[in-house]
């Protein structure tokens, strides 16, 4: 099933994607704005480029948000850009396990796992997948997002069926 509606409102702003054609950066929102991020333990791996956000993590970017009980953001080689150090570069991918949830204002997607790959510009949901927005709610075991192609797939488990409700608006006669 595609649905470019979600798509366009989901983990793009869902987790966090690329800010035009050039290289990706951290977008829970679509607007820009510093992201800030709380966990009980973090650990980087300088020479993976690997920083782990474990316990709670809890990400914000103006009215947008995610949590998952573990985030892996993995970045760009060092040399590629000018900052070094902790968790400097762009970012190549951002993983995030255990019960994934990215909520803004008028939509929300859950799923066990996310992942969000900057190269393809894509970001995928597995595992109890459920997105709602505003009255519409759509669920099934895999769903696949295509940022910059506006599409969305959702997949369910071997033998189910994905399911979904949505309420067509309605329109208002003079």
């Amino acid at each position: 099933m595609t649905r470019p509606i979600l798509a366009r409102s989901l983990f793009l702003a869902a987790a966090l994607a690329a800010a035009g054609a050039a290289p990706a950066y951290a977008q829970l929102s679509e607007q820009n704005g510093p992201v800030s991020y709380s966990a009980d333990n973090l650990e980087y791996f300088d020479a993976e480029k690997r920083l782990v956000l474990t316990g709670e993590v809890d990400i914000v970017q103006n009215d947008a948000r995610l949590r998952a009980n573990e985030v892996t953001l993995y970045f760009a080689n060092a040399g590629q850009t000018a900052a070094t150090g902790l968790a400097s570069g762009d970012i190549e991918r951002m993983i995030a396990v255990g019960e994934v949830y990215y909520v803004r204002p008028t939509q929300q997607a859950r799923g066990d796992r996310a992942v969000y790959e900057t190269a393809a510009d894509t970001v995928t949901f597995t595992g109890n997948v459920v997105v709602a927005g505003e009255d519409n709610v759509l669920r099934g075991e895999t769903m696949v997002l295509r940022i910059k192609g506006g599409t969305s797939t959702m997949r369910p488990r071997d033998g189910q069926r994905v399911r979904g409700v949505f309420r067509p608006r309605q329109e208002t006669s003079n």
